[in-house]
């Protein structure tokens, strides 16, 4: 059974609270939106988004069941879209909210978190965040769609400047700017203990990391939730504070969860990628579950896919021959990412084993939606296929 509790607050500074939040038991709903707009009525826009979600509760609930009864990609990627949906949904009735109205500008972040069947699904716009505690670690799973955090990435600003910069509240992306809006989806599978925060920047920016997870490993969920609130009083109450706190029940073995974990850690396409990141590129990989003496690839036909190694032997064969054995954490196919090329060996299982699959559609199509993450695994790609052919190389000439 998922525990939450949800509390919002003026703040010390505002006279108004333009945040608004939904925790939907029944559907396992829970949405912040911190309003933008002052004058404008940035509570109205938050108002519409959270009804928005309310509305669209039912649909995301059915979703994550048939998630639930069938755990694989196109479900996962059902309820990824649903939620997008529901963001874009929000965005057109705010600015055509706001157009009716002439209150041209008003706006509002969105995070929101759909939990079910193990598994945590989430859509952000903004710099309202979402936080993840396990192990006794808090960890950040969304990025802020700011100013700062641009010039973060782009070495143009320190994380100590951003602090204190005049541009730190400046947000790139809003529901409600536009008709449509981008968002950001990813999905998080649960281990027992886990728990998540939503929070808006008038808690984020009050209180520090170690502080918050201070708080959020406290017994209580109903009292941690106020004790947050209280904190960012106490540390000067600038804005209103909104937040969400979910400790959802896990359904998912441990060990699963940990190695496909690993795989998306290791593999190369990967390794540049934060932790944020990885889950949102989690969309395009699927599973496959293979027996002894499985052909996972054949020697000579053509291959649209990568495979990696979550669990198991595999034999590489080349004319019927074992030239080598692939395990944990093992890759291969990359090459058929880029190209059609007949694959070079026969891959066969050696027992029961797990692999990660990606397809050259998805990576491609994926690329194209999230360029700045594609530009980082596409270099990671070029470096691979350099240091095979480097290698190949150094062979040839150890030959003649």
């Amino acid at each position: 059974m998922t525990r939450f509790h949800a509390l919002t607050d003026v703040g010390l500074k505002r006279k108004h609270n333009e945040d608004a939040l939904l925790a939907e038991d029944e559907f396992g709903v829970f949405v912040v939106a911190d309003g933008v707009g002052g004058r404008k009525a940035g509570e109205l826009a938050s108002a519409i988004t959270v009804n928005t979600f309310q509305v669209y509760a039912p649909q995301i609930r059915a979703a994550i069941d048939a998630y639930a009864a069938d755990n694989q990609r196109d479900t996962r990627n059902a309820v990824l879209s649903l939620l997008d949906e529901a963001a874009n949904a929000s965005s057109r009735r705010v600015y055509e909210a706001a157009s009716a109205t002439g209150r041209q500008g008003m706006t509002t972040t969105l995070v929101a978190a759909a939990i079910g069947g193990g598994a945590a699904f989430l859509v952000h716009v903004g710099d309202s965040r979402a936080y993840l505690v396990r192990n006794g670690s808090l960890r950040q799973i969304t990025e802020d769609h700011s100013m700062v955090n641009e010039l973060i990435r782009q070495g143009a600003m320190t994380e100590e400047e951003a602090e204190t910069s005049r541009y730190r509240n400046v947000i790139t992306r809003a529901v409600g700017l536009y008709p449509t809006v981008k968002s950001d989806t990813l999905h998080l599978e649960l281990l027992e203990g886990d728990r998540l925060l939503l929070c808006s920047d008038g808690l984020s920016d009050m209180v520090e990391p170690p502080d918050l997870l201070d708080i959020l490993k406290r017994p209580d969920v109903v009292e941690l939730t106020g004790d947050l609130i209280a904190a960012a009083l106490a540390g000067g109450g600038k804005d209103n504070i909104t937040a969400v706190v979910i400790a959802p029940e896990a359904l998912l073995e441990a060990e699963a969860v940990a190695g496909r974990a690993k795989a998306m850690e290791t593999l190369f396409l990967f390794q540049d990628l934060p932790f944020q990141a990885r889950l949102r590129v989690g969309r395009i990989v699927s599973e496959q579950f293979v027996s002894p003496g499985d052909r996972v690839v054949r020697q000579g036909e053509e291959g649209d896919t990568l495979f990696v190694v979550v669990q198991g032997e595999f034999g590489v064969q080349v004319h019927g021959q074992e030239v080598a054995v692939l395990s944990e954490g093992s890759h291969f196919g990359e090459l058929a990412l880029i190209d059609r090329e007949p694959r070079s060996a026969d891959i066969v299982a050696k027992g029961f084993g797990h692999l990660l699959t990606i397809a050259r559609s998805d990576f491609r199509d994926y690329c194209t939606l999230e360029p700045a993450l594609g530009q980082l695994m596409l270099w990671r790609l070029l470096e691979t296929t350099g240091a095979r052919l480097r290698a190949m190389n150094a062979q040839i000439g150890r030959r003649g």
